[in-house]
């Protein structure tokens, strides 16, 4: 997917559909490191005692399918009043700035 390094659209900010810069979010953790389950499983695998579910064994790597494509978050900053923020967008194998 070729998204344009500028793009005109409506700042919340200034009220009006101005110029925004475009760059690419880099991809990083959220939430403590951790997703939800993941923080849940923690708290729960705390301590003594039967950790009930989470006391399984895992789920082997070939019975999961795994997703070919990621989806992109998108960093747009206002070039009149300097505000930002992410819009996603949706999956795409490949995204590229075109400058």
């Amino acid at each position: 997917m070729k998204i344009p390094a500028k793009m005109r659209t409506y700042c919340r900010k200034c009220r009006s559909h101005t110029t925004h810069k475009v760059s690419i979010e880099k991809t990083r953790q959220r939430g403590g490191g951790r997703s939800k389950g993941q923080r849940r499983k923690k708290r729960h695998t705390k301590g003594y005692g039967n950790k009930g579910r989470y006391s399984k064994r895992p789920i082997s790597q070939r019975s999961r399918t795994s997703k070919t494509t990621k989806r992109v978050d998108l960093r747009l900053k206002c070039e009149t009043c300097g505000k930002q923020w992410a819009r996603s967008r949706p999956r795409a194998k490949r995204v590229e700035l075109i400058r």
